[in-house]
């Protein structure tokens, strides 16, 4: 929500086009009753979020600032001073692609004042957010400084039924050529084949989903490379394979290119025979041949970085597994895995729903992934307290890459996998933690056996690890065994989970943590972290115990030989400070000397 709309909220006017220190009229004098109540008494401050009537005392705050715009983000309308009517040579370049003047005309394509750029602008009811530059004479392309990433033709799709998605706005509109006007595009393209950042490249989604979420039907026109067929898996997995079908330009590599080579008939041709992505439950060798052959040409898809050698020697993360987790009570499973949680949401934007109703309430649980990413405290009776400015940065990032799932009755599975699989689709989740298995409440068939139920259990994670192309982890406990002569429980082992064998028969992963020391002294930092199942040990990881590793109360982190990835990401944050911190004294600069002038 823009600021401009928490004010409005309130029934606060802003003057238009204007920001920063500003006064208006007071609705709160207006209510009351004052005289003269159209005088302008109302202070604002737009950049703070602060509001203050100097006649009835009204005031307040609806924004606190932070250096991180995530928790309140708001985008930048674009400017239109470089923007004029379409050129002869954008036109031209244009014509060449099969692009009609009515067509042109019907989404407002313009050019740069320069005449080396066609201009595609990105509307939402009718009003720019965003607009995306093609080069007429070079395949290069820009997009609006930061301007709220949306779908092509947002308009033409919203509440429509069927729709067509690409990855460009040519191929976009090649189909309104072809008389399809539902048709629509990422603003970014597709993903490069292993690129880490692909949530950060289909924001765009994340911000319209509704589009595909009320659509009936939806075609997926992606390029026939590898990239494009990249894409076309993580529309599938976002959108939903039930609602999909797939057009094919073989042996063309995109829309544009069929209608350049073939013409209008041919793409609509190609939209007739559009397949369904599979016949549940059937499949041949075509279904993975694209995987194959990319396996064997780019290498396999390997588990990939914790971001601490010891771990990934041990494991590492992996797409469509299902990981156990398990160790003694309170010894530290869950804040270890939500750590290298964290780990990897600040290295590689990963996303991650969580079930863990042992964490609530939820305050409890945000605090400590605040906690990890900062280092500090949230609490002020500690004197290592972080500042109010690093807390709104932990919400931030906290909000961004943590989804919680807690449904107000029935924490049935098939509850968890529907949260589960909306935030798959709405925000792009990577990974579903379910902690500890205990908590979720379990239907038997009547007369099974536990061990029996179990195994069901653990295929119906598998099998949604798979279906949605994320990582499951599920925590569980050991049965706790008596103590040795030492006084020391033994280490965790993969034929103790509480509940029996099934568990590490039926995960893909095991993993244990365990503190040696905790059961005759609890001061004790001592940790190891272990493997004891890996299952794909060539693309994950190989079975041993990682010692030297100690966990740091004061900071919530784990040291692994006294190193910390979290040394990396706290110096990252101080250089994203420094630097939205000299942009914002640039503005204020800025803002400064045209109020002078």
């Amino acid at each position: 929500m823009y600021i401009e709309d928490k004010f409005r909220e309130l029934g606060i006017t802003l003057p238009t086009n204007r920001s920063g220190q500003l006064t208006t009229k007071c609705p709160n004098c207006l209510k009351l009753g004052k005289t003269h109540h159209n005088a302008r008494c109302l202070s604002v401050n737009t950049e703070l979020g602060l509001y203050n009537c100097h006649k009835c005392g009204w005031s307040g705050k609806v924004k606190e600032t932070t250096f991180m715009s995530e928790i309140n983000k708001k985008y930048s309308l674009p400017q239109e001073d470089n923007h004029i009517a379409i050129t002869d040579n954008a036109r031209a370049f244009l014509h060449s692609r099969c692009i009609t003047d009515e067509v042109i005309a019907n989404n407002g394509l313009k050019s740069s004042v320069d005449g080396k750029m066609i201009i595609f602008p990105y509307k939402r009811d009718g009003k720019l957010v965003n607009y995306k530059t093609r080069g007429v004479d070079g395949k290069f392309f820009l997009q609006a400084k930061d301007a709220e990433p949306i779908i092509y033709n947002y308009d033409g799709v919203a509440n429509k039924t069927p729709i067509v998605v690409c990855e460009g706005e040519l191929d976009s509109l090649s189909w309104e050529v072809a008389g399809i006007t539902t048709h629509t595009s990422v603003n970014m393209g597709a993903p490069n084949v292993g690129d880490k950042n692909i949530n950060k490249k289909l924001e765009c989604i994340d911000n319209c989903y509704e589009v595909f979420q009320d659509a009936k039907l939806v075609y997926i026109a992606t390029d026939n490379d590898d990239n494009g067929r990249y894409l076309q898996k993580e529309l599938l997995r976002r959108i939903g394979v039930e609602k999909c079908k797939l057009v094919d330009f073989s042996p063309y590599k995109d829309a544009n290119e069929v209608l350049v080579h073939e013409g209008v008939e041919s793409l609509l041709h190609r939209l007739k025979m559009a397949d369904t992505p599979k016949v549940e439950g059937i499949f041949t060798m075509d279904e993975v041949e694209a995987d194959i052959l990319d396996g064997f040409r780019n290498g396999q898809d390997m588990g990939t970085t914790t971001y601490i050698p010891q771990v990934d020697a041990a494991w590492t993360w992996r797409n469509g597994e299902l990981n156990v987790w398990t160790g003694y009570q309170n010894e530290g499973k869950s804040l270890f895995l939500n750590q290298l949680a964290v780990v990897k949401a600040a290295k590689e934007n990963y996303k991650f729903a969580i079930f863990s109703p042992e964490n609530m309430p939820m305050t409890d649980f945000y605090n400590d992934i605040i906690e990890m990413y900062i280092g500090k405290s949230v609490n002020p009776r500690f004197s290592h307290q972080m500042t109010e400015a690093e807390l709104w940065e932990g919400m931030a990032f906290a909000k961004k890459h943590f989804f919680l799932i807690y449904p107000s009755k029935h924490f049935l599975l098939d509850t968890i996998f529907d949260r589960a699989k909306y935030l798959v689709r709405s925000r792009g989740i990577n990974s579903l933690i379910i902690d500890p298995y205990n908590t979720v409440h379990h239907k038997m068939l009547s007369g099974e056996r536990e061990d029996l139920y179990i195994s069901r259990f653990m295929s119906q994670l598998k099998r949604f690890a798979l279906d949605n192309n994320i990582s499951v982890h599920l925590v569980a406990h050991q049965t706790t065994p008596r103590k040795d002569d030492s006084g020391r429980y033994p280490k965790p082992d993969v034929n103790y989970v509480k509940g029996g064998s099934e568990f590490a028969n039926k995960c893909d992963n095991l993993m244990f943590v365990w503190r040696p020391e905790r059961a005759i002294d609890h001061s004790s930092k001592s940790v190891i972290f272990g493997s004891q199942k890996i299952k794909k040990q060539k693309l994950v990881g190989h079975p041993q115990d990682v010692g030297s590793i100690e966990f740091n109360r004061k900071d919530q982190r784990y040291y692994f030989n006294g190193r910390t990835p979290f040394t990396e990401i706290d110096e990252e944050r101080e250089k994203n400070r420094v630097n939205v911190t000299a942009l914002h004294t640039e503005s204020s600069e800025k803002k400064k000397v045209a109020n002078d002038e």
